[in-house]
């Protein structure tokens, strides 16, 4: 259990020492490393449970919680996370955002994305996060073998002596040392997601001036207009509209199911969505908390995703048309 322990605070040790350097790059590292050992302590929690019961056996009483248990023994994420909050401590917030950066994690690691404003601040906040937590857990004992030998950069954190080189203190000091030498600033990571949000909204809001104005004369529409125009083409080529149309007894051409679906439809937005947007990154950035502030920001980001896709399909395909206009005005 002690070679255990010392992995975990080498994986920290490393992650911090990437985090610290502030670029994107690595930032991806120094998340990937701090996820890997919430993860490793999250299935340990699960493990050492195991263990109780089977040391209690003998009371033949029957574990409430075995269910989540043995999924949090398997492979999934969410699992472990869940159990964590019967058995480790691990509170709403914490659980909150650990699952988030998890996603993060994912999405860096197994999809590509960037999230180049964002990541560096997210990176050391969640590695703050997770110090403060990992420091808590309690091991059932500190079994030590004479053949083992130490992570080289958990020697920094388990100095006993050659034989028996930690004591049970020496992880959550250790983690409490990385925490600090971290430095987080809860309001600079609160500032960084507020100011993502209102660079998406800034965008956002030109992108439907660009739809508005139409491609030529004639088609110039109001904001909530082109709000309108842009989910009920998107919705026109899809199953879903298709099938709400069908449903409803609808029949006609294309450029009339547009229209129809524009009435229609229980469409999410029906008019200009920036005053709100622009009324919830201000909140946002009014947040003391960085566990709440990131959980509105992801929030937002994921009940927005579709309609801030369409917005800018829709801007893109009439600077597309405005473009070969002009191309074909000069004779190309």
């Amino acid at each position: 259990m002690l070679l255990f322990l010392a992995s975990v605070i080498e994986q920290l040790d490393l992650a911090l020492e990437h985090i610290s350097k502030g670029d994107i790059h690595n930032a991806r590292f120094g998340l990937m490393l701090t996820d890997n050992a919430v993860e490793l302590v999250l299935h340990q929690i699960a493990k050492d449970k195991v263990s109780d019961i089977k040391m209690y056996s003998w009371r033949r009483e029957e574990y409430p919680h075995q269910a989540a248990l043995d999924k949090a023994l398997g492979r999934n994420f969410d699992a472990k996370v869940k159990f964590a909050k019967i058995e480790g401590g691990l509170t709403d917030e914490l659980a909150q955002t650990i699952t988030i950066m998890h996603g993060y994690r994912n999405e860096v690691y197994h999809l590509g994305l960037k999230h180049e404003p964002i990541l560096p601040a997210l990176a050391l906040f969640y590695f703050d996060v997770t110090c403060a937590y990992l420091g808590t857990y309690k091991s059932r004992g500190l079994g030590w073998g004479s053949n083992q030998r130490l992570p080289e950069r958990a020697k920094k954190y388990f100095r006993r002596d050659t034989f028996f080189p930690g004591g049970f203190d020496d992880f959550s000091n250790g983690c409490e040392a990385l925490r600090k030498a971290c430095n987080h600033d809860p309001l600079h990571t609160i500032a960084i997601l507020a100011d993502e949000m209102d660079q998406i909204i800034s965008q956002q809001d030109t992108c439907i001036d660009i739809i508005a104005d139409g491609v030529y004369k004639g088609q110039e529409t109001t904001r909530d207009g082109a709000v309108l125009d842009t989910q009920a083409w998107r919705l026109a080529f899809s199953k879903e509209g298709k099938e709400f149309a069908f449903n409803s007894g609808w029949t006609g051409n294309m450029l009339q199911l547009v229209e129809w679906l524009k009435t229609n439809f229980p469409h999410k937005f029906r008019s200009d969505p920036i005053p709100s947007w622009e009324a919830q990154a201000a909140r946002l950035r009014a947040k003391k908390n960085p566990h709440i502030a990131l959980s509105n920001y992801q929030s937002f980001m994921a009940s927005t995703d579709d309609i801030r896709e369409s917005i800018e399909e829709s801007a893109a395909a009439a600077e597309r048309e405005i473009d070969m206009l002009i191309d074909r005005a000069r004779g190309k």
